[in-house]
């Protein structure tokens, strides 16, 4: 799961590019998403076997929102969705390959 991801997310404006960098410290795994949103990092990485569950903090229009981040692995590919805690928000998919 280590290492630099490039993402295509299927966001309601269309596909956009983001990059996740996931890095193991200590047994530790830390990471962030960079994105025409900014550079964003993850808390509360949870991980198991070739799945893991994140949150971030995005800002938009001045306004901060929190979202849930679950991928899953399977080789050098990645799946997963993007849950904004926001009423009515629509779950955004993702999908990439390792970069690096």
């Amino acid at each position: 799961m280590d290492g630099t991801w490039a993402l295509e997310v299927m966001t309601p404006f269309g596909k956009q590019p983001a990059t996740l960098t996931l890095k193991r410290n200590d047994g530790a795994l830390s990471g962030h998403i960079k994105s025409q949103l900014g550079d964003v990092p993850l808390s509360d990485i949870n991980e198991q076997g070739d799945r893991f569950a994140a949150t971030v903090s995005l800002t938009l229009q001045g306004r901060t929102y929190e979202a849930k981040v679950d991928g899953r692995t399977a080789g050098e590919q990645m799946t997963g969705t993007i849950n904004i805690k926001f009423p009515l928000a629509p779950k955004i998919n993702f999908s990439g390959t390792r970069a690096a």
